[in-house]
C-alpha cells in the first residue's frame, strides 16, 4: 500500500471510529446498528465491514483508540516533568482534563466493562502494568530525593489508580460538568499530602502534642 492509500485508509478509520463512538455512546453497543454508523457516514455497511469486522470489533477499536489517546496524554504531559510532586500533579490533572473533554469515551468504557468483562480484564492488566510502574518510578523518586517520605511504593500507587478511577465512576454517576476538574486540585493535595515527607518542625509539634 502506498503512503497516499494509506493516508486515505487511516483518515476513512478514523472518520468510521468517530462517527462509531458518538452513537455508541448515545445508543448503547447492543441497541446500536451497523447501518447507523453507515447511515451517519453517509456510505453503505459494506465499507464498515471492509475496515472492521463486525460491530464488536468496531466498538472495542473505538475503546483502544481512547486509551491509546490517554496513554499519549499522559506521556506528553507527565513524562517531561522532573520534580516529583509535579509530575504526581500533571499526572492528575491531565487525566481529568482528559475525560472531562472527552465524555463519550466515559461511556464506551462503561459499556465495555459490562458488555465485554473478559476482554476488559486482560486489557486492563496488560496495560495497567505501565501506567502502575510508572506511578512506583514517580514514588522512589520522591522518596529518594527526601521529599515523600517511607512509603509501600506498591501499595500507594495502587490506592492512587483507585482514588482516580474512583472519582471517574463518581462523575459517571453524577454526570455534573466540570466535576472532574473540581476534584483535580483536591485530589493532587490528598494524594501529596499524604505521600509528603514531614519537615522537622512538623514532627516536634506532633511530638509535643503526644506528650500533652
Amino acid at each position: 500500500m502506498d503512503g497516499k492509500k494509506a493516508q486515505l485508509v487511516n483518515r476513512r478509520k478514523e472518520e468510521i471510529l468517530t462517527a462509531a463512538k458518538r452513537i455508541f455512546a448515545q445508543n448503547g453497543f447492543r441497541r446500536t446498528k451497523i447501518e447507523q454508523i453507515a447511515a451517519h457516514l453517509s456510505v453503505g455497511k459494506g465499507t464498515l465491514y471492509r475496515y472492521f469486522e463486525d460491530k464488536k470489533s468496531l466498538f472495542l477499536a473505538v475503546f483502544e483508540q481512547g486509551m491509546v489517546q490517554l496513554r499519549q496524554a499522559m506521556r506528553a504531559n507527565v513524562e517531561p516533568i522532573i520534580d516529583p510532586k509535579d509530575k504526581i500533579s500533571a499526572a492528575v490533572r491531565t487525566y481529568f482534563e482528559f475525560f472531562e473533554s472527552d465524555r463519550e469515551l466515559i461511556e464506551i468504557l462503561m459499556q465495555v466493562r459490562s458488555e465485554f468483562r473478559d476482554y476488559y480484564m486482560a486489557y486492563y492488566r496488560q496495560t495497567y502494568s505501565e501506567y502502575i510502574v510508572n506511578i512506583q518510578a514517580t514514588l522512589r523518586q520522591g522518596m529518594e530525593m527526601n521529599q515523600f517520605r517511607a512509603l509501600d511504593v506498591e501499595k500507594t500507587a495502587d490506592a492512587m489508580s483507585d482514588i482516580l478511577s474512583g472519582t471517574l465512576q463518581s462523575f459517571y454517576t453524577k454526570q455534573e460538568p466540570g466535576l472532574l476538574l473540581d476534584r483535580a486540585e483536591a485530589i493532587t493535595g490528598l494524594i501529596l499530602n499524604g505521600v509528603r515527607r514531614k519537615s522537622q518542625d512538623e514532627l516536634s509539634c506532633e511530638g509535643e502534642k503526644s506528650n500533652d
